[in-house]
């Protein structure tokens, strides 16, 4: 009987959305960032859903966009916070972790090669234009006075880095207006 009260209790929780895996600030001895090294490849868009992390597709946030409104809310507040997002653009999948620890900013992902702890003050929404369309930002930065056009310079110019853009770090590009 316990057995199947399990089980009918576990069955609830996946339908209902509410298994959460917490994603925790960990560094390693050399300050590298560890919250990747359980991660195993190939999750579907439903089990990142389930585990409550923030999907985007092809630049645009699809699911748990109150988890990612929650985060802004809590960090803006000036309390820890955590997010895992989802990216996928096809059938490829990348991860980012993006945390509010000890009043700074910091983001990692799971295909980049360096995980050195980078702390930022400022978590900034850009909006702009990209060939005539709504686009934006979404970037981690030392000075709240980088700009749109200036990301997008990085991005296309030869003469990287620039000495008057501000040092940051892209976490996602979307079309439109963002939807949070």
């Amino acid at each position: 009987m316990r057995g199947k009260l399990a089980l009918i209790l576990l069955a609830a929780l996946l339908l209902t959305g509410c298994v959460r895996r917490p994603v925790s600030f960990t560094l390693d001895e050399t300050g590298a960032y560890t919250g990747f090294d359980r991660v195993e490849e190939g999750y579907t868009r439903q089990a990142a859903r389930l585990y409550g992390w923030v999907i985007l597709e092809d630049l645009t946030m699809t699911d748990n966009v109150s988890v990612w409104q929650r985060f802004l809310s809590r960090s803006a507040d000036g309390k820890e916070a955590s997010v895992r997002i989802a990216e996928f653009f096809g059938a490829e999948m990348s991860l980012l972790d993006v945390f509010f620890h000890d009043g700074q900013y910091r983001v990692f992902f799971s295909d980049g090669f360096d995980q050195n702890d980078e702390p930022y003050p400022f978590l900034l929404t850009l909006t702009g234009s990209t060939n005539g369309r709504t686009a934006y930002a979404v970037a981690l930065s030392g000075d709240d006075s980088l700009t749109y056009d200036q990301v997008m310079h990085t991005f296309f110019s030869s003469q990287y880095p620039e000495t008057d853009i501000p040092a940051h770090r892209v976490l996602f590009l979307g079309t439109g207006e963002p939807n949070w």
